[in-house]
């Protein structure tokens, strides 16, 4: 059933006389917004009403509880409109509570995937869940397994603290592995939201032993073979240097001073640069997942760490410095890849 199929009346209700529902799926309400819609009202009155349910002698809220916190902060104001729905069951109002409040800015992603799981819990399945609210299997799922991450990091997440690709990823690994990598990421040791996800993803990897370099002993040939291997590499990188140096040069000049200078040979120029970007940019993805690999697999776990959610700061500075120096140093970790 929907809205349109229920008896439906629209009535000045008094607000005293209306209660949220328990059950709404989100529980945050920024109260700067509520102040910028009470002043809408002050403005230019309700536009739109709420909807409510009879609920014994009062009503109960099923769409449009941040209208009806707004109308409370109005001067004077004691009724507020509402649309009356008379047979919306506890499952109807429910979903109409999450299809109101899906994508909102301000329904954090805490909220969002525990209503997706609540509404499991009524027995729709990830795929249905996603055709009523116009999203991805996949979305719901990932939102879903945000429900995973410990308390504390939850908090962060639903204060905004901690971004949505980098929770998720943290959502895969265990408890203690999701605090080691949340006490880096609140200490600022990664530069980017990409490299907390590598990070992350990488402490996975340790979870299951995949991709890790390999234990066995090398014999002394291997070893020769590894070392030479080593060199070679460091000399390519040697190189690269070099030619990034030359493409700095290159980069100084400006559009015309380009073309005088490669005229009729721009486009072969540009096309050999072009190339140079892109695998560039592909040897910069897996070197970033390579040291964190390289850091997750020297990483000594502490499971015992907590990080607070009071503030976003973390750890106490005692216990950073304790952990900084259990940690490989820059050299380490260059020495171990």
């Amino acid at each position: 059933m929907n809205v349109t199929e229920a008896n439906i009346q629209v009535i000045a209700i008094p607000l005293a006389d209306i209660e949220p529902n328990p059950d709404q799926p989100r529980k945050f309400f920024d109260e700067a917004k509520l102040e910028e819609l009470a002043a809408q009202f002050r403005s230019v009155g309700q536009l739109q009403p709420i909807v409510v349910r009879p609920a014994g002698d009062k009503f109960q809220i099923v769409m449009g509880e941040r209208r009806w916190r707004a109308m409370h902060l109005v001067e004077d104001a004691t009724t507020i409109e509402a649309k009356v729905v008379s047979s919306v069951d506890d499952e109807n109002a429910f979903i109409m509570g999450i299809s109101e409040n899906i994508g909102r800015a301000d329904m954090t992603l805490m909220e969002e995937a525990q209503a997706y799981a609540d509404l499991v819990g009524f027995g729709y399945s990830a795929e249905r869940i996603a055709e009523m609210f116009g999203k991805t299997t996949d979305y719901v799922r990932w939102r879903m397994d945000l429900l995973n991450l410990t308390t504390d990091i939850a908090e962060l997440v639903a204060e905004g603290k901690i971004k949505a690709d980098f929770a998720w990823y943290l959502s895969k690994l265990s408890p203690a592995n999701q605090k080691v990598a949340v006490t880096r990421y609140m200490k600022g040791d990664f530069k980017t939201e990409t490299d907390a996800s590598t990070f992350a993803q990488a402490l996975r990897m340790k979870e299951n032993q995949e991709g890790f370099f390999s234990e066995k002993e090398l014999s002394d040939k291997e070893k020769e073979e590894k070392s030479k291997e080593r060199k070679q590499a460091k000399s390519k990188v040697d190189q690269v240097e070099r030619a990034g140096a030359l493409i700095e040069e290159l980069a100084k000049l400006t559009p015309t001073e380009l073309a005088e200078l490669f005229e009729g040979e721009v486009g072969k120029h540009l096309d050999a640069v072009e190339r140079v970007r892109k695998a560039a940019a592909d040897a910069t993805k897996k070197l970033r997942k390579a040291k964190a690999m390289s850091e997750a697999k020297q990483l000594t776990v502490r499971p015992e760490l907590e990080v607070e959610p009071e503030g976003g700061e973390g750890p106490g500075e005692a216990e950073i410095a304790e952990v900084a120096a259990e940690e490989p140093s820059e050299v380490e970790l260059a020495a171990a890849a």
